[in-house]
């Protein structure tokens, strides 16, 4: 895996042995950019289900001023942090280590705002609209911000969920991007 574009473009990123975390694809990846790209510069980004920090450091790369990761595994947020750091982007990422929707209510609390929120949780859990009702609830959206959930095909994502509705849509294989706006 690497960073595709921006400052620090054709780095290696690292990955977690074993089958646990399923990054992104390249090309999935060089997709969902180009599709947001007028989004991305100076942008706060949130990654739930972050695994490698992936989308996370992509975006810093293009130009996002902040990025912020939650991953509830302690093997996979050591990935993280060795990632933000062999790419010197401590100034601009934190990464937690909690799960997703009690860290979703800790940055409602402190009253966050992310420009990009993006999900890709474990397939077989089925929670992105759960996840997504829960950002609504905890009003972390920036105004005209982006949700983007990475989902198995077999999750249907409804066409609106809390205040949000479905913008767009992706399939890429057996995965399928759904963006959400207000």
């Amino acid at each position: 895996m690497r960073i595709i574009a921006g400052s620090a473009k054709g780095k290696n990123i690292k990955c977690r042995d074993g089958f646990d975390t399923r990054p992104t694809t390249d090309r999935v990846k060089e997709s969902l950019f180009s599709m947001i790209a007028p989004y991305i510069d100076g942008a706060k980004v949130l990654d739930l289900f972050s695994g490698t920090g992936n989308i996370a450091l992509e975006a810093i790369s293009r130009g996002a001023s902040r990025a912020v990761m939650i991953e509830k595994e302690k093997d996979a947020l050591r990935v993280i942090i060795e990632n933000v750091n062999n790419l010197g982007f401590e100034d601009q990422c934190r990464a937690y280590k909690n799960e997703t929707l009690r860290a979703l209510t800790i940055l409602g609390k402190k009253r966050e705002k992310f420009d990009i929120i993006f999900l890709d949780p474990p397939y077989k859990d089925n929670v992105c609209t759960v996840v997504i009702e829960k950002i609504a609830e905890t009003e972390i959206l920036a105004e005209n911000g982006l949700i983007i959930a990475e989902h198995h095909i077999l999750e249907d994502m409804a066409e609106s969920v809390a205040e949000f509705k479905k913008a767009d849509e992706r399939r890429y294989g057996k995965k399928e991007l759904s963006f959400y706006t207000r």
